[in-house]
């Protein structure tokens, strides 16, 4: 049973959104206050967060409800993690969790098992392997073990959870162009093999500007399907 379903965009200071969502003479400093106001969550790439200044994350938590989450995507598993506790610390509660998306998988099993552990004391986790790699029955034990969910790529296969804290599945741009296509990637997410419960599950629209028709839609269809597991 899955307890939380959120759908999120990468980022929200997109600039093909201005005039279609964000109106002209918005202040840029008002983008994410704005955002919040219709949608629960928002994907941050690495490269959106984790060279601000404390002082600025804390402005993003004072522009938001206290119900919106972000998601943090870090893409080295040798991050200083000291450095990230010292960013989210601002966030509290309003931290949903880690996207951990390297470019390339070190084979060394206890560096994995070192990155891991540091980043699930701080939040829960989801990892995305490079496109095309599969783990290894070691590395999949690993992860299991901490806890950690594998992201799915959605129309390459089907998820299968394993009881980890993140579900997550990632829609490319160029995918899902209608309801139908929403309503079946959304139940894949949703019933994902049989890996047991979750306490999250969460929707990533990739891209450098999400479509806002499509990442409505999702929240839409997203709701509607996850609204009777939760109640059960």
């Amino acid at each position: 049973m899955h307890t939380e379903f959120f759908v999120a965009p990468r980022g929200w200071a997109h600039s093909d959104w201005h005039g279609d969502f964000f109106p002209d003479d918005l202040p840029d400093d008002w983008r994410l206050s704005y955002f919040s106001n219709e949608f629960r969550a928002v994907v941050l790439p690495e490269s959106d967060w984790l060279g601000m200044a404390v002082v600025e994350i804390e402005r993003w938590v004072s522009d938001t409800p206290e119900a919106f989450l972000f998601y943090l995507e870090i893409e080295s598993l040798t991050v200083d993690w000291s450095r990230v506790a010292e960013l989210i610390q601002p966030i509290g509660g309003q931290l949903g969790g880690f996207i951990l998306r390297p470019d390339a998988v070190d084979e060394d099993l206890a560096l994995m098992a070192s990155s891991l552990d540091s980043a699930t004391a701080l939040a829960p986790v989801s990892l995305l392997l490079p496109e095309g790699m599969e783990p290894s029955v070691s590395g999949l034990s690993l992860v299991t073990k901490c806890g950690v969910e594998l992201g799915w790529r959605a129309q390459t296969g089907i998820p299968y959870w394993r009881g980890g804290g993140l579900a997550v599945t990632h829609v490319p741009s160029n995918v899902n162009d209608t309801p139908r296509q929403w309503r079946e990637t959304i139940e894949a997410s949703l019933a994902g093999g049989s890996g047991g419960a979750h306490r999250v599950m969460l929707v990533v629209l990739e891209g450098s500007a999400p479509k806002l028709d499509h990442l409505r839609a999702a929240v839409m269809i997203g709701d509607m399907l996850a609204l009777p597991l939760i109640q059960r």
